[in-house]
């Protein structure tokens, strides 16, 4: 008896020893990596939540587990001897899964690719090639798919708390300039709108000149925002007022920004005089600097002193503000002057924005040091608008002829819009059209038909004088003229 109760309690040691401690930390993180769990899926059409046909050749569930800190999918692919690739988005681009195993005899396939999102949508492509079938032929498509994953059944991953450090954000250093820039009105302690972001426009404009940014905002309801301040080295002092438009409501306020990635502390005073009522909110201004665009400089208006009595002054006027025309200085235009045939290529290449490229010496009298022309004179070459003259000269300086313009003018039409050339009246007649040049005839009647041009009226009759030279101002109408046409 005390022999057996003996070994009886040796047994009992020998149990209890045997019995492994608790595991720490890290072994339950590796038997939480070695678990595998099962992960039901569709498989839906690129652009609508129907099932794909390709749907067929996967098997659903999949496998899911993690594996060094990464979760991995394992899924098998059926009729894997159709299967060419198959490759799931990273970022912008699709790679190509990772094959683990083949049994040809099932034929199957299984593959690896890592889920960072479960909750997410994944856009993959399945090259499928199908041959061998009666009356088939070859099929070869890549289908658009995306898989839509049920995670429910895959443990969350624990959020680690950031320290205070890690989520400061970088300083945002912008270039001198005027910019536009969006924020955010949150609460006061939480991140979420607060009710003051409906007494503000929440693009502001940004001025930043040697270093200090200048933010300018509008307040939407000057009637009752009554003071609104911003916090500067800890205290809250009241924002410049830039204008204020009482019929309109509005007041425009501009304060110093030291670092626009750091939110602005702010206080808004609104008093509702009907309701006896005046509260003092502070709120937090985030600004948005993926949001900062730059904004172009105003154009000067155009105001050439020497086109007042001119008939082309609102062609001249129209093109200029679009710069296709230039003037001779600053403030005139000289309307009379005559003009050349390289600049009225260049005006024709400048109106339909020709594509330029290195010179290649088309013309032996437009060479590459002719910087400001050759550029402009060989793309409306190519464009079938400059022809040149039978020696393979262009003649840049020698003054353009009203019919040479005219023929210009036709080219380019049919270059941009050749229909606007169909059913045109031919029927003006003019008086001198015997000296028009057969090469320029018929642009010279469907230029009139089009009433790009008009001619004039000498002695009672109405003529084109073809041969004389044409000036800034006939130019100026002729090429405004053609752009309507063109649109």
């Amino acid at each position: 008896m005390k022999k057996n109760l003996m070994m009886l309690l040796t047994a009992i040691l020998v149990l209890f020893t045997a019995v492994p401690a608790l595991p720490s930390a890290a072994a339950e993180v590796n038997a939480q990596e070695q678990q595998t769990y099962e992960l039901p899926f569709k498989v839906l059409q690129a652009d609508s939540d129907e099932e794909s046909a390709a749907a067929k050749f996967v098997k659903s569930p999949a496998q899911i587990k993690v594996e060094n800190g990464k979760r991995i999918v394992y899924m098998t692919l059926l009729d894997s001897q159709y299967w060419q690739t198959m490759k799931i988005q990273d970022g912008k681009d699709f790679v190509a899964v990772e094959v683990v195993s083949e049994d040809e005899e099932a034929k199957t396939r299984l593959v690896k690719f890592e889920l960072k999102d479960v909750k997410s949508v994944l856009s993959a492509k399945a090259h499928i090639i199908v041959t061998g079938i009666p009356g088939l032929g070859v099929y070869d498509k890549t289908h658009d798919i995306r898989f839509q994953f049920d995670g429910s059944a895959v443990p969350a991953e624990k959020e680690e708390k950031p320290n205070e450090d890690a989520t400061e954000k970088p300083s945002v250093t912008v270039k001198d300039g005027n910019y536009t820039i969006d924020f955010k009105v949150l609460h006061e302690k939480e991140d979420k709108d607060s009710s003051m972001v409906r007494h503000m426009e929440t693009t502001a404009a940004l001025a930043v000149k040697d270093g200090k940014n200048i933010v300018t905002l509008k307040l939407t309801n000057n009637e009752q925002v009554t003071g609104f301040q911003v916090e500067q080295n800890g205290e809250f002092v009241d924002a410049k007022v830039v204008a204020v438009k009482v019929e309109e409501n509005i007041r425009t306020v501009s304060f110093e920004v030291a670092d626009l990635s750091q939110i602005k502390n702010a206080k808004v005073t609104v008093h509702v005089a009907s309701a006896n009522y005046t509260g003092h909110h502070v709120v937090r201004l985030a600004f948005v600097t993926d949001s900062i665009k730059l904004v172009a400089p105003e154009k000067a208006p155009v105001s050439f002193k020497d086109i007042n009595n001119s008939f082309a002054k609102e062609y001249i006027v129209a093109l200029a503000e679009q710069e296709i025309l230039k003037g001779k200085t600053s403030e005139t235009f000289a309307p009379d002057d005559k003009i050349t045939r390289a600049q009225f290529a260049m005006v024709i290449a400048r109106a339909l924005k020709l594509p330029t490229q290195e010179a290649t010496g088309t013309f032996t009298d437009v060479t590459k040091d002719m910087k400001t022309i050759v550029q402009e004179i060989e793309a409306a070459n190519r464009a079938g608008i400059v022809l040149g003259k039978n020696d393979g000269k262009f003649s840049p300086n020698e003054e353009i002829t009203r019919e040479q313009m005219a023929a210009m003018i036709i080219r380019a039409i049919e270059y941009k819009n050749a229909s606007a050339l169909k059913d045109v009246k031919t029927d003006v007649g003019f008086a001198d059209a015997g000296r028009i040049n057969d090469y320029a005839k018929t642009s010279v009647t469907l230029a009139a038909g089009l009433g790009i041009i008009d001619g004039s009226t000498v002695d009672g009759k109405k003529v084109f004088q073809p041969k004389d030279s044409a000036t800034r101002a006939h130019a100026s109408k002729m090429v405004y003229k053609m752009l309507e046409v063109i649109k």
